[in-house]
């Protein structure tokens, strides 16, 4: 009995285990959503800001330079957006997943304690491990994604 309830113990400890990269993915995942909503919110305004021009563009009937300064650099600082944009998003999708792969993992560890064979053995480290990658593969979009923000600053002060 008192086997059983040590295993049970064990059991337990094990299954927790992925439980800490769960929330730390949590946590990375609030950043990226935070990331995500202040890119999507930086795309509106831009667009806010051009739609604006070219409106006051269209009611008056000089052109100015500057505005058609700043609406190309309202575009391309747009196109970067989008890109950085496409990573985060990419990022959140990673992370998303490599949660549902911790999850797994700790119902492969209850399922191995309850059912002894080979293959039940060996799928909790390959759902951790597959998690583990995809939290890398989070993280190498993230990085791609900071190396390019610099880049919306550059255009903004260029392009007063």
């Amino acid at each position: 009995m008192e086997n059983s309830a040590i295993t049970a113990t064990q059991a337990i400890q094990a299954i927790l285990a992925p439980a800490v990269m769960i929330s730390a993915n949590g946590l990375l995942l609030l950043g990226l959503n935070a990331r995500q909503t202040s890119v999507f919110n930086r795309i509106r305004l831009l667009n806010d800001e051009k739609r604006k021009i070219m409106r006051e563009t269209n009611q008056s009937l000089e052109h100015a330079h500057c505005d058609d300064v700043r609406c190309l650099s309202i575009d391309h600082q747009i196109d970067v957006l989008l890109r950085r944009a496409w990573y985060v998003r990419n990022s959140l999708i990673c992370c998303t997943i490599a949660v549902a792969f911790f999850v797994l993992s700790s119902f492969g560890i209850g399922i191995n304690f309850l059912i002894a064979s080979q293959w039940v053995t060996n799928l909790p480290l390959y759902l951790f491990i597959l998690a583990m990658f995809l939290v890398l593969s989070g993280i190498i979009f993230l990085t791609i994604d900071e190396l390019i923000s610099y880049r919306v600053i550059v255009i903004e002060v260029r392009h007063k």
